[in-house]
């Protein structure tokens, strides 16, 4: 008896142990997933950053090009008048005024206004103004390239800052990505990898759910404000049409395969919802654009453990489509999206490890299989 009582000791030591290790390296890839959306979004931050110089310098470029196109074409300008303005002074010349006069007035020390009174009853005052205003612009234009240069020189340390900066999220989201692969090799069961995605898909669908319900609250709000706004008015009720102006929209209708993909490129995971893969996953290269299928709502826009940055639009009727594994995220919730607007750039955040857009469309907060409805 005492020998059985010692080896369930140890059975119960050992589970323990084991327990402990799983909790620890749930906790160390919990820890690590929390690290990997900080910088997830620090790149995303990186990357507008950089386009948006990169942007500016095209800018300043073809202002620059613009400016020395306006100082070469005063300095022909220029040429010009002292051509002519040497053809009178010949003339002058030759009916007998002294060739030193003629020198100065061509001479630089002829821009002050003093001297030009001086000599202005041998020649035309006018095009010795002319000339000078000529060289007044030349100097602000020479002084507006000096500027622009060095503009342009900031940029460029700008943006290899930037480059820096990039490069050294982009090793360190690496690194963090290698750990999780690490850690989840570890865990071998097939069991324990459906929990972790069912956890992920699990929270993805609240997360949804929770969105659409406040933007719901919100229209119910909206509409409630303008009624009460209407009627104090003397002017009745708000018709049919006004109240379809504040709602999301008129949903997807029925499944007909009538809208255009989100984005270009093989899809190389398909619905199934019976291993969880409640949307499907399109492979396309960083940085492409992720177009809405259909106009709506956007309800939610932000970074989620699995999806990465991820962007839901409701589209009324209780339909919502959803777009994730995004590099970076151009709308905001709230905004309202055309057909066919870029709401995205394809990346592989969420800890992926190729690049891809997750595509889904729910229905009264379920998803469905929305290779029904894009084609």
């Amino acid at each position: 008896m005492p020998v059985l009582a010692s080896d369930l000791s140890k059975i119960q030591h050992k589970i323990k142990q084991q327990q402990d290790k799983i909790y620890q390296k749930q906790r160390q890839r919990n820890t690590l997933q929390s690290q990997l959306k900080h910088q997830e979004k620090e790149m995303s931050k990186v990357t507008k950053a950089l386009e948006s110089t990169q942007e500016s310098l095209v800018s300043i470029r073809q202002t620059i090009s613009k400016t020395e196109q306006q100082i070469e074409q005063l300095e022909i300008q220029e040429k010009k008048q002292k051509d002519r303005l040497k053809e009178q002074l010949d003339s002058a010349y030759r009916s007998g005024i002294n060739p030193t006069v003629i020198e100065k007035l061509l001479s630089k020390e002829a821009k002050s206004a003093d001297r030009i009174a001086q000599y202005y009853e041998h020649m035309n005052k006018a095009r010795i103004e002319l000339i000078q205003d000529i060289r007044h612009t030349q100097d602000k234009l020479v002084k507006q390239r000096d500027l622009l240069k060095q503009q342009i020189a900031d940029k460029n340390s700008q943006i290899s800052e930037q480059k820096k900066q990039k490069q050294q999220l982009e090793e360190i989201t690496s690194q963090r990505k290698k750990t999780i692969s690490s850690i989840n090799k570890t865990i071998k069961k097939d069991s324990t990898r459906l929990a972790l995605l069912k956890e992920n898909a699990k929270a993805l669908q609240n997360s949804i759910q929770n969105a659409n319900q406040k933007a719901k609250d919100r229209e119910e709000r909206q509409i409630a404000k303008l009624e009460a706004e209407k009627e104090q008015a003397g002017k009745g009720k708000l018709t049919h049409k006004e109240i379809e102006n504040v709602r999301a929209g008129s949903g997807l209708g029925k499944a007909r395969r009538q809208y255009k993909m989100p984005v270009r490129g093989k899809i190389v995971q398909r619905f199934n919802p019976a291993k969880t893969w409640k949307g499907i996953v399109i492979k396309a290269p960083t940085g492409r654009s992720v177009q809405v299928i259909m106009s709506g709502r956007v309800v939610l826009a932000t970074w989620l453990q699995g999806y990465g940055n991820v962007v839901v639009v409701d589209h009324g009727r209780n339909f919502s489509s959803v777009y994730g594994y995004n590099s970076d995220i151009l709308v905001r919730e709230n905004d309202r999206v055309a057909k066919g607007q870029v709401i995205a750039k394809v990346g592989n955040s969420g800890g992926q490890e190729h690049s891809g857009l997750y595509f889904g469309i729910t229905y009264k907060g379920q998803a469905r299989n929305p290779l029904r409805w894009v084609k």
